[in-house]
């Protein structure tokens, strides 16, 4: 009686254990999945429809890392496009794989933070965008000397508040405060 209470005890546990590893490896082959990076893909690859890039296959708009190279310069282009739009952060790298710029795209617009840079690395001009336009802070620099040329802000494209441009202070109309 107390080896058929563990025999019955061993198959329930046995169950349990089959069943909790069952589900490990649901888990672990879903976030493999996930964590396995999407191979970039070359835009020529995809048709432009004037608004979104498709995949040629099925005809729809594709959402995976990008990647696009320029055979003349050597230099390329990466990102990620979602729905078929540039979607996240793209990034320009000139022929020696040093970064030109640095985008931020949602939903096919320019909308976030960026960066321009000079050929040997040093930053030329950053700032942020929305809606595809300049707004929030901006800051330029001179080619060859590397200082700092302008500095002020934006509101949505047009310029507002005090700026510094060529070491001469300027003001614009104030930048709305929301």
């Amino acid at each position: 009686m107390l080896l058929d209470k563990w025999v019955c005890a061993s198959e329930r546990y046995g169950i349990m254990i089959c069943r909790l590893l069952i589900c490990v490896l649901i888990i672990s082959t879903v976030l493999l999945d996930s964590v396995v990076a999407q191979s970039p893909r070359d835009l020529s690859t995809l048709f432009f429809d004037g608004k979104s890039y498709l995949t040629e296959e099925d005809g729809q708009p594709y959402s995976g890392p990008v990647v696009i190279t320029n055979t003349h310069s050597s230099s390329k282009e990466e990102g990620t496009l979602k729905d078929g739009v540039r979607d996240g952060v793209f990034e320009w790298f000139f022929e020696n794989n040093q970064v030109g710029f640095r985008d931020t795209y949602r939903n096919g617009e320019r909308d976030g933070p960026f960066e321009y840079y000079y050929k040997n690395g040093f930053l030329l001009e950053k700032g942020s965008m929305r809606n595809g336009r300049r707004h929030g802070p901006s800051e330029e620099y001179a080619f060859r000397l590397y200082r700092l040329t302008h500095k002020g802000n934006y509101d949505l494209g047009y310029k507002c508040g005090s700026w510094v441009e060529n070491g001469k202070s300027r003001s614009y109309d104030p930048c709305p405060t929301n």
